[in-house]
């Protein structure tokens, strides 16, 4: 997808996904939304028995999650090694969508954030698809020589697999940028009803506390 509109709306989705990480990201670190998990929450309370309380119990995954957020975020608003980016952002993108998504009892705004960071994230790594095209080998081959330049013969997979997300990319930009919109829009929301009424977790869930 280049020129024109095509160019815009990728821009647009980039910035959506980029503002969803980096607010999430921040969160963990310094609370501004009541309802997502924050350090400060959970100094006097345990984390909820849950996958993502294990994660955070555990004291390095979840914080790394997090780190992985802020500086996807940040590179995808200054446009900065995207295509890096973006591949980083799925080892993220992916456990969001299981535990947002695929939980027995999701619910509305768990649905569109989960499955709107897939759908974004997906769409980004298609339109940046050339930059992943050499991934697609049958035979790598090995070059200690870190100068010089890598030469693979492209697999025709590669010339496959872009075929069929070509005629996709249309509609699934379309639909990218309204989810990530839609994202954005909830999350300057529940900032604004922090803002207004700045509620800890243990507000809304009910935490077990710390024993001292």
């Amino acid at each position: 997808m280049t020129g024109g509109w095509k160019t815009h709306i990728v821009a647009v989705t980039r910035w959506w996904l980029g503002l969803d990480y980096l607010i999430n990201g921040i969160n963990w670190f310094h609370k501004i939304i009541t309802p997502y998990p924050s350090m400060s929450d959970f100094v006097a309370y345990l984390p909820p028995h849950d996958i993502v309380g294990a994660l955070i119990e555990n004291g390095v995954l979840f914080p790394a999650a997090k780190a992985i957020e802020l500086i996807a975020g940040l590179a995808l608003l200054a446009d900065f090694l995207v295509p890096l980016a973006l591949v980083l952002a799925m080892s993220v993108t992916v456990p969001v969508f299981v535990v947002d998504v695929l939980n027995p009892h999701p619910h509305l705004r768990a649905l569109l954030m989960g499955t709107g960071a897939l759908t974004m994230n997906l769409f980004l790594l298609s339109a940046y698809f050339a930059h992943y095209r050499l991934l697609f080998t049958s035979h790598g081959i090995a070059n200690l020589d870190t100068k010089g330049a890598l030469s693979v013969e492209e697999t025709g997979f590669a010339g496959t697999l872009a075929s069929i997300i070509r005629p996709c990319m249309v509609p699934w930009a379309c639909i990218s940028a309204l989810l990530g919109m839609a994202m954005v829009i909830w999350l300057i929301v529940m900032i604004l009803q922090y803002v207004m009424n700045p509620l800890p977790l243990s507000a809304i869930h009910s935490l077990t506390p710390r024993v001292r």
